[in-house]
């Protein structure tokens, strides 16, 4: 006897079909390959940002750190200097290279008084406040504010380097 196919709508066979198409192995092995490769190059582009953000924060600290190198050897000019010498040493917008080879500009600032904003001490125009900021570049190239040291010196403490002989009452 010759058994012919049945035309009906079976559902069971639609998905006896899809597992057997699931189960099937053919095309997996390049899925697999293509899945990798993204996730290899996912991290391959992460660790390039990573070297690329550490290198730039790198390369600012180096400014940073030059720029305060020069803040302080000019502080100590003027360590090194008597009460009544002081001066804007340098001149403000002054051009120095630091150890890096890079151009700085160097603005110091001297003001005679107290140290607190609007009030006056008796014997507060013994104190000079000193203050140093360095720029990244040029003068007038409009560069970035690197640092900024201030310092206050009283005649009193400086006086030995001057010729004052005692000007502070004791």
């Amino acid at each position: 006897m010759i058994e012919f196919p049945s035309y009906r709508w079976n559902p069971s066979d639609r998905w006896s079909r899809l597992v057997a198409r699931l189960r099937d192995n053919r095309g997996i092995g390049l899925v697999e390959l293509l899945i990798a490769l993204l996730v290899l190059n996912i991290g391959i582009f992460a660790t390039l940002a990573v070297f690329t953000s550490g290198s730039l924060a790198l390369r600012n600290a180096s400014r940073i750190s030059t720029a305060t190198a020069i803040a302080d050897r000019t502080m100590e000019t003027f360590h090194n200097t008597s009460y009544a010498n002081f001066t804007a040493i340098p001149a403000p917008g002054t051009l120095v290279t630091g150890a890096d080879g890079r151009s700085y500009t160097l603005q110091a600032t001297i003001d005679t008084g107290s140290q607190k904003t609007g009030v006056t001490y008796p014997g507060s125009g013994y104190v000079k406040v000193v203050t140093v900021k360095v720029y990244d570049g040029a003068p007038g190239s409009g560069g970035k504010l690197l640092t900024t040291s201030s310092s206050s010196f009283s005649r009193c403490t400086q006086a030995g380097l001057g010729s004052d002989s005692n000007p502070c009452q004791s």
